[in-house]
């Protein structure tokens, strides 16, 4: 059994004592969604309609589903705000109609919801390929070179008012993403990053230096307090090297690296911990503010 199976057998684990661990955990708690499950593309809203695209990935072996939701309301005349939302079976699956009324009566932006072409809301092996380790490098490939580019080819979109959102290893990702391309996103937000699991990014996050003070970036980084981190043994690869490293991450990274962006020049960055939520719970804690600020909306 390889370390991408070992970590999947554990996964789907813990997902099924999800009440006796969601406190503890810093992986995905979401239960599975099933085929029949109807979403707000299938209920429908009055404030937005919903398309779906695929694309294949930059080195053409994986294909993602794109689900679009586009304002019913016409662009401005500098185009919709945009956000990419990682996970994105799960934020389909999670959307409420609510939120996009809120969002009707800000700036509404196009929603880009990233996932598979699966019936639940996780393919485990591909989130974890795609948003972490070194593979994450093609995930980022195909995220700029890719689909950016067909969602700008079917969409008006403001090129100054996109934002990359994910949670867990998909906040993880988000945060891989600034610090190796700060220019792609104008906003980035990073729900629960999974900063524990690859102690790499957290040293290139508290060593970054900023970007160019005229091309201002803000990020967001949010945790639940009552959220921690499984065994290290169980992710280590049977590797005590790695086993050492994320050990040695600390419990505070998120809040340890806003901090430090925050007096980086060009950056603007925010910390905010969620009292009483565990990490799955996060997921749509982080995921309505994020939508409101990709608004315009407080």
């Amino acid at each position: 059994m390889n370390n991408v199976q070992r970590l999947n057998t554990l996964l789907i684990l813990l997902m099924s004592i999800f009440p006796l661990v969601a406190q503890a955990n810093s992986t995905p708690q979401q239960p599975p969604q099933s085929a029949s499950e109807p979403t707000l593309a299938d209920r429908g809203s009055a404030y937005y309609r919903f398309e779906r695209l695929h694309v294949d990935s930059a080195d053409g072996k994986r294909r993602y589903r794109l689900d679009l939701a586009i304002p019913r309301r016409a662009a401005p005349a500098a185009g919709y705000p945009v956000v990419y939302l990682l996970d994105g079976n799960n934020v389909l699956a999670e959307l409420r109609d609510d939120w996009l009324g809120e969002l009707d009566a800000g700036n509404p932006p196009v929603l880009v919801m990233v996932g598979y072409d699966i019936d639940g809301r996780y393919d485990m092996d591909l989130r974890t390929r795609d948003y972490t380790g070194a593979s994450s490098a093609d995930f980022l490939k195909s995220l700029i070179t890719k689909i950016k580019p067909l969602i700008e080819k079917q969409q008006p979109i403001d090129r100054t008012r996109q934002m990359l959102w994910g949670h867990s290893f998909g906040g993880l990702f988000v945060l891989y993403a600034l610090f190796e391309d700060p220019q792609a996103f104008q906003t980035w937000f990073a729900a629960s990053p999974s900063l524990w699991y690859q102690p790499q990014t957290y040293a290139k996050g508290m060593g970054f230096a900023g970007i160019a003070k005229d091309s201002k970036r803000h990020v967001m980084i949010m945790r639940g307090s009552k959220e921690g981190r499984p065994p290290i043994k169980s992710f280590d690869g049977g590797s005590l090297e790695r086993r050492k490293a994320m050990a040695a991450v600390p419990l505070d990274a998120n809040q340890k690296v806003a901090e430090h962006l925050a007096t980086l020049p060009g950056v603007t960055a925010h910390y905010q911990e969620f009292e009483g939520l565990a990490h799955g719970e996060m997921f749509n804690a982080a995921l309505y503010p994020a939508l409101r600020m990709a608004a315009g909306l407080k």
